[in-house]
């Protein structure tokens, strides 16, 4: 189970939308009301690094796919990816990187 501000689940999709077509990837500090969003690889790195709870948002733009597995990741790292489905609608599904693979989390917004 993951908590996530309502506000700040509307700010990643306004995000998503924003970017339609291109990658995002986007840092999460738990508790915040917003993500920051970078693709640089080495900051990426170094703020996974320095704050191992961050919690890593991305869409499945296969560039930001291609960046979050090349990072070297903590074996307990929660994501965040923004999907779309087929009728086009945005959403978010939480996940934990854990020992058998990705599992999937229940995301409350509160």
């Amino acid at each position: 189970m993951m908590t996530i501000k309502r506000s700040c689940s509307y700010r990643i999709i306004t995000r998503a939308v924003n970017v339609d077509g291109q990658p995002l990837v986007a840092l999460l500090a738990p508790g915040t009301d917003d993500c920051k969003p970078c693709l640089d690889a080495d900051q990426l790195q170094a703020a996974i690094d320095d704050k191992p709870d961050t919690i890593l948002v991305y869409n499945q733009h296969a560039e930001a796919r291609a960046l979050v597995n090349a990072l070297t990741l903590p074996a307990d790292q929660v994501f965040i990816e923004i999907q779309q489905d087929t009728k086009g609608v945005l959403g978010l599904n939480a996940l934990h990187r854990g020992k058998s693979g990705n599992e999937t989390l229940e995301l409350i917004y509160q």
